[in-house]
């Protein structure tokens, strides 16, 4: 009886460590929403991009070509870059979504944003640990919007598929 319970107890464990890679981050990141072209610099020293994403995008809260990247200035310091030709947003923000219509409107532009206060209506993070780049918008009196691109390792090339997950809520 007692063998019974200790391959029981293992087979438990074996089905609770099947999760694969992707229903974890569609746990903890949400729904699948797009896919991304991402490649990472072979720049060391700053300033330098250290990873930038781009595609021709079509979906409700973003759309038109859109490169997403984050770069190193000459002090060392991250921001975040949002580029593109006809780029739509549609964040809940007006100023957000009419700036960057404007800037992008026939012609290739970027907007670029340190983070300095987290929580405010717009927020970015960049976790090189994880290799997730997170766009939070809040807008008011509605669910936050959460936009999670998750870029994987270089291979044997610094061309890589990320993924783009969304999410909504409230978060902090």
């Amino acid at each position: 009886m007692r063998w019974y319970f200790v391959l029981l107890l293992l087979l438990t464990s074996c089905i609770a460590n099947s999760l694969d890679e992707e229903d974890v981050r569609q746990q903890e990141y949400g729904d699948v929403y797009a896919t991304m072209d991402c490649w990472w610099s072979s720049q060391q020293e700053p300033p330098r991009a250290i990873f930038w994403c781009s595609e021709e995008l079509e979906t409700d809260l973003i759309s038109g070509y859109v490169s997403l990247a984050i770069e190193e200035d000459p002090q060392g310091e991250n921001f975040f870059s949002i580029c593109g030709i006809d780029v739509t947003l549609n964040t809940g923000h007006e100023l957000h979504d009419v700036l960057i219509a404007g800037m992008t409107q026939g012609s290739y532009n970027c907007y670029d944003s340190y983070e300095n206060e987290l929580g405010n209506e717009f927020d970015w993070l960049w976790n090189a640990q994880e290799k997730t780049l997170q766009l939070i918008w809040r807008p008011e009196d509605e669910l936050h919007t959460v936009l999670t691109v998750v870029v994987p390792e270089k291979q044997d090339s610094p061309n890589v598929l990320g993924t783009v997950y969304y999410k909504t809520g409230h978060f902090n």
